[in-house]
């Protein structure tokens, strides 16, 4: 009797543990009224999990208080639970469920048929600590941007900003995307779900992968928008020259490239300086420009839709001498661009890139008109950050019997359609879906099609279509 009240003791003791990094706590209700009329009940609060965890068993004394929020309509019981991770990484997952009832209503709370949780994951908006920083790279403007003359600049913010962060006793080195995984664990059983469909989107989708390879029995089945698979955080400029290609072909302007190429060969050999007014001051500036300045804007521009509608354009304007707008926007840029969150800067550093897919990046980049501009300037700082790598264990593929659904954006030249065809190929129940005319940015609930592709899947893991058409991009003239 004795043996066996020890031993109900000791497992009681090592439950109370376990949960006391599982639970809700500072627990709020309110309601909110889409603005369809439908009503939903929002209960919100915080999710205390270690720092950092330790492989014996045993975590550190620092802890991170996630804020989380659970949506579920008016009225009704507990249903299906949905996970929504947000991406960046970055972004709010509490802002991302809330937007996605007021403006869903109805529509999103039939979809859903139960619960849906949004996290704003560790170092980001109301969760604690919160790693943004408004700190800005103040690069100069009437210089020609390059790496060689950024990456230092870059390099000695990034390294006082870490300080800064580890001065307060922040551990970098524990914004990770295992950790991270770790939490959407903890913080379905803080809810109390025997089980989640997991929603990610970009590095959400990378999130979930990992939280589907930790813990495999608590995913009913996902949906992954923009798919990001584990070794995918460096993107392959032969997938960005590929993109450029098809624009070309669907903007009518089969020269795009080639113009492209020459407009950054005449800026390698004669950098163009460009006097405008600066947008704030509005006194007059002189911008330099030089070919990376175009390799870099264009990289950023083929991940939104209205901006990559000006891009042929663009490049016929830079053909003829005129760099006007091109100065416009690479001041506005450098005005802009600073660190925004160490949070970002880790997660990506520590997910990392194989010796294979970075050799193979080096490669493709040599021939790429655009050179690595899409991944500038993150993957050159990870000895600023001092990150950690996850290593190569951490990026093998997912093997797993978990239903997923993959849709990729054949314009998206950072998640791509052969992200999703390489994640699918050791996901025995994964269906991929082709979402023609999308950039990485498209909705996901504003077509009629795509919400009856996700009703199906939702309700019995059937996928009708292996492709979806959204209308296509007016290119500007």
């Amino acid at each position: 009797m004795i043996a066996r009240a020890a031993l109900a003791a000791l497992v009681a003791t090592s439950l109370a543990g376990d949960v006391a990094h599982a639970q809700l706590r500072e627990p709020k209700e309110e309601a909110l009224v889409a603005a369809d009329g439908t009503s939903f009940l929002v209960t919100s609060g915080f999710v205390r999990v270690p720092e950092r965890r330790q492989a014996g068993g045993s975590d550190d004394a620092g802890v991170v208080d996630l804020a989380v929020v659970r949506v579920r309509p008016a009225g009704r019981a507990a249903g299906p639970t949905h996970v929504v991770l947000a991406g960046g990484p970055g972004d709010s997952g509490v802002n991302l469920v809330l937007g996605l009832a007021r403006q869903g209503g109805a529509a999103i709370a039939e979809l859903m048929g139960g619960d849906v949780i949004g996290i704003d994951q560790r170092g980001t908006g109301k969760s604690t600590p919160n790693l943004a920083t408004p700190v800005l790279y103040e690069l100069p403007p009437d210089r020609p941007g390059s790496p060689a003359a950024w990456l230092p600049i870059m390099e000695a913010v990034s390294r006082r900003v870490a300080a800064g962060f580890r001065a307060r006793g922040i551990r970098l080195e524990a914004y990770n995307t295992r950790e991270s995984a770790d939490d959407v664990e903890d913080v379905r059983r803080a809810f109390g779900a025997e089980k989640v469909t997991l929603w990610g989107r970009s590095y959400g989708s990378h999130l979930a992968l990992a939280t589907i390879a930790r813990h495999p029995a608590r995913v009913e089945r996902a949906i992954l928008v923009s798919p990001e698979g584990p070794d995918h955080t460096w993107k392959r400029p032969a997938i960005v020259d590929r993109v450029l290609a098809t624009v070309a072909e669907r903007a009518a302007m089969p020269d795009l490239v080639d113009r492209m190429r020459e407009v950054i060969a005449r800026l390698e050999r004669e950098p163009a300086t460009v006097d405008i007014p600066h947008p704030m001051t509005k006194q007059v500036v002189s911008v330099g420009v030089g070919a990376f300045d175009v390799q870099w804007l264009v990289a950023q521009a083929l991940g939104d839709p209205r901006a990559l509608a000006t891009l042929p354009a663009a490049v016929r304007e830079m053909a003829a001498g005129r760099f006007t707008s091109i100065a416009q926007l690479a001041l506005i840029r450098r005005n802009r661009f600073g660190v925004e969150s160490a949070m970002k800067h880790m997660m990506d550093l520590s997910s990392g890139a194989t010796a294979a897919r970075r050799a193979l990046i080096e490669r493709e980049a040599a021939a790429s008109p655009l050179g690595n501009a899409i991944n500038f300037p993150g993957m050159a700082l990870a000895a600023a950050w001092e990150a950690v790598d996850l290593g190569d264990g951490f990026r093998q593929a997912l093997r797993s019997e978990v239903p997923v659904l993959i849709l990729a954006g054949d314009l998206d030249p950072r998640t791509p359609i052969e992200n999703a065809r390489e994640i699918a190929t050791t996901l025995p129940r994964a269906s991929v879906v082709v979402v023609e005319n999308a950039t990485h940015q498209f909705d996901l609930f504003g077509s009629p099609a795509m919400r009856s592709l996700l009703a199906g899947f939702l309700r019995d893991g059937i996928v009708a279509t292996p492709q979806i058409t959204l209308p296509p991009i007016v290119f500007a003239r």
